[in-house]
């Protein structure tokens, strides 16, 4: 083995060591990871500051990169289940596939943060022992936020060394990963390529995440919205053939649209039309196919609205409103 090439073996094992180590080091300092609940019940405290004061920051700071199918590293910050997911190194769209691959769709795809965990996802809040100290060091939105708030954007008339393009090479680094992320790339804290918050925000931010990043539970229904519910679906499931030929193309032709109720006069609520094994007046059992119009595998479908759980952006928005005359 001449010198040269016993160097390059050396660097390499010292590097890898190095990366093993890093690895090891968050399960010595904090434990294995492992999935957390962080869902609260509604009219809890936890669940308050969540959507009065931490989500308008992510809604108006975040879910305009981060709402989409493909999300950089497929990160969905428009919902509490996109949040606890995480990211994917995969990329959604590449054209140079030539096999399938697993579809990652939120909220039809896997049901549960433990089920993403088995499809590649990482968490990008901490999963280790929940300390101050842990939450804080230990969860990837909080160091990226950290990151910004050390390394603010230059103020120059061009900004350089940042790329917005549709197939740039995503980088999405795992908490093991991100001393190196840091260090090669100081100006890529979070929000990405814009300017930081505020500093009210970003306290607002780290206290939620020192806490343990608790979030809603899903919001109930109100009586009028159940009771309108009800009779939708009931109109879309009769027994006869020549219903449920129009129900399925209702569904066909809606299945992206957000529903709402026009004759509601309460705030709008959302919702989306789905196929579903179960009857109306039973628990939903979403039927998931790679496209809408593939075989269910199953003889009776049953068609059935159920609320929009992610912050509703303009990008993916297709409101379409139920009412008794249309």
């Amino acid at each position: 083995m001449t010198i040269k090439r016993f160097s390059l073996t050396l660097l390499i094992l010292i590097f890898s060591g190095c990366a093993t180590y890093a690895g090891l080091n968050y399960d010595q300092l904090f434990g294995k990871p492992e999935v957390r609940e962080r869902t609260v019940p509604v009219s809890s405290p936890e669940s308050d500051f969540f959507l009065s004061e931490v989500k308008p920051i992510i809604d108006n700071r975040c879910v305009v990169c981060h709402a989409c199918y493909d999300a950089p590293c497929q990160l969905k910050l428009s919902s509490v289940d996109g949040i606890d997911r995480g990211s994917s190194k995969e990329l959604v769209y590449q054209g140079t596939r030539l096999t399938a691959s697993q579809p990652t769709r939120l909220f039809e795809d896997a049901q549960t943060t433990a089920e993403w965990r088995k499809l590649g996802f990482f968490p990008v809040l901490n999963e280790r022992e929940q300390s101050l100290s842990g939450n804080l060091d230990a969860g990837l939105v909080a160091r990226m936020l950290t990151q910004k708030a050390r390394h603010p954007l230059p103020e120059t008339d061009q900004l350089e060394g940042f790329d917005f393009s549709i197939d740039r090479t995503q980088v999405c680094p795992t908490i093991e990963e991100y001393d190196a992320y840091e260090a090669d790339y100081p100006l890529w804290g979070m929000p990405y390529g814009m300017p930081g918050i505020t500093n009210t925000e970003y306290q607002t931010l780290i206290s939620w995440l020192g806490n343990g990043a608790k979030m809603n539970a899903p919001l109930p229904l109100t009586d009028e919205e159940q009771s309108l519910v009800n009779e939708y679906e009931k109109l879309l499931n009769h027994d006869d053939l020549k219903n449920q030929l129009t129900a399925r193309y209702i569904y066909e032709h809606l299945y992206l649209a957000h529903l709402y109720f026009s004759e509601v006069e309460t705030e709008r609520r959302f919702f989306t039309i789905i196929r579903s094994t179960t009857p109306p007046g039973k628990a939903v059992d979403r039927i998931v196919t790679r496209r809408p119009y593939d075989a269910p595998g199953i003889d009776r479908v049953y068609y059935r609205l159920v609320p929009v759980r992610s912050t509703i952006v303009d990008k993916t928005h297709m409101p379409f409103a139920l009412n008794m005359p249309r």
